[in-house]
């Protein structure tokens, strides 16, 4: 078993304070373990891009970067920004990232991810990466809102990380996972929190208010906000 960092940051509820739990914000993890690499000399491949988020935060950095994504939606929006921008060594693709070939979109020395991976996209990854590069990505765990009694398809935890990292090649050289706790004084305080989160009604849809509902019912005055696997890994 290899060895992972822990961080755990609790908090109070404050009606009407701002937090920072939006699931798009880029982790400062994974922004530090994508800047050890040498970027001007790499070409990235910035896997389910979405509108161009990390992909931008990394353009005045790296050599050449790649973003996919199977929106054709966001890829639009990315590639219009990177036009008006004047990111020539910027491209992105329209493609589903555990379906297109990553060989051939050209050479690619370093694959990074946010909140976008899958045991697919690891192997896909590690067919096109030489001895060496780096895979580095963050994604969701399990503990994500598991006070709902409910964990999504796409979330990993500790064992699932580093069985998919073996199968696709990869040998790991750093494994965080990082939780944010909410705590509530009154189950009513819980419920002010997702109606103001706009979690509500996805949380309705999704079947997880029933489960929430129970938790809050048996006691419980938690809630994990956030809950992020950050990894890098080189392949052998």
């Amino acid at each position: 078993m290899s060895e992972w960092k822990e961080r755990r940051i609790a908090g109070p509820y404050r009606p009407g304070e701002e937090r920072e739990t939006r699931h798009s914000l880029l982790s400062d993890t994974l922004l530090r373990l994508i800047r050890e690499e040498s970027l001007p000399e790499r070409t990235v491949l910035d896997v389910g891009c979405g509108n161009g988020r990390l992909t931008f935060a990394l353009a005045g950095e790296a050599g050449r970067i790649i973003g996919i994504d199977r929106s054709d939606q966001a890829i639009a929006q990315a590639s219009r920004r990177a036009r008006a921008d004047g990111l020539d060594h910027v491209t992105f693709v329209c493609g589903d990232a555990e379906r297109i070939d990553y060989g051939g979109l050209g050479p690619i020395d370093l694959v990074v991810a946010h909140l976008c991976m899958s045991d697919e996209i690891l192997r896909r990854a590690g067919g096109v990466l030489a001895p060496g590069c780096a895979v580095v990505f963050s994604t969701l765990h399990k503990d994500q809102w598991q006070e709902s009694g409910r964990s999504s398809r796409f979330a990993y935890g500790e064992p699932d990380v580093e069985t998919a990292l073996a199968a696709a090649g990869f040998v790991p050289v750093y494994l965080e996972v990082e939780r944010h706790l909410l705590s509530f004084s009154a189950a009513t305080d819980a419920l002010a929190y997702l109606e103001e989160s706009g979690l509500t009604s996805k949380w309705k849809a999704e079947s997880r208010w029933d489960g929430f509902l129970g938790y809050l019912e048996r006691g419980g005055r938690e809630l994990t906000i956030r809950a992020r696997v950050t990894v890098k890994a080189r392949r052998r």
